[in-house]
C-alpha cells in the first residue's frame, strides 16, 4: 500500500477538523436549547475528542485571550484554583 500524499493528508485533516467542529456546534445548540436536560449536555467524550484534536495539532490559545479569561472566570466561580491547575499541567511528564 502506498503512502498518502501531503495534499491527501491535508484534505483528511481538514475534513476531520470540519466534522469535529460541526459536531461540537450541534452539541452546543442542543445543550443551549435544553439547559435543564442532562441528556442534552455536551458529552465529556466529545469534549475530550476536541481537546485531543487541538493538542495533537498543536493548537493553543494565548493566555491573554478573552476566551481563556472567560474560562478562568467560570472555573473560579466553581471554586477551581486555576493557578494550581496550570501548575499541575506544566509539571506533568510528557
Amino acid at each position: 500500500m502506498s503512502r498518502a500524499s501531503e495534499s491527501e493528508l491535508d484534505k483528511l485533516h481538514g475534513l476531520l477538523a470540519t466534522g469535529i467542529s460541526a459536531e461540537l456546534a450541534r452539541a452546543i445548540e442542543r445543550a443551549e436549547a435544553n439547559p435543564d436536560d442532562p441528556d442534552k449536555a455536551i458529552s465529556a467524550a466529545l469534549l475530550n475528542q476536541v481537546t485531543n484534536f487541538l493538542k495533537l495539532t498543536g493548537v493553543t490559545a494565548p493566555a491573554s485571550s478573552k476566551r481563556v479569561k472567560d474560562v478562568e472566570d467560570q472555573l473560579a466561580e466553581l471554586g477551581v484554583d486555576v493557578d494550581n491547575v496550570v501548575a499541575m499541567r506544566s509539571n506533568r511528564p510528557k
